[in-house]
């Protein structure tokens, strides 16, 4: 037996025009940006990963 599939809502009036208007100001907003911080703490564990040897592999 078939699961029956829900319908989706649709937006419409007011609400949809507020969801349109927001979500065009959230594509203009600069975003994947990290903080210097973070940047520096993301360079140094990657560092760390690719220098990191297996205890198997150590000699």
């Amino acid at each position: 037996m078939a699961t029956p599939i829900k319908q989706v809502p649709i937006l419409s009036g007011k609400i949809a025009e507020a969801f349109v208007k927001e979500a065009e100001a959230n594509e203009r907003k600069p975003h994947g940006k990290l903080p210097p911080e973070r940047e520096a703490a993301v360079r140094r564990v990657m560092r760390e990963m690719e220098e990191f040897v297996p205890s198997w592999k150590r000699k």
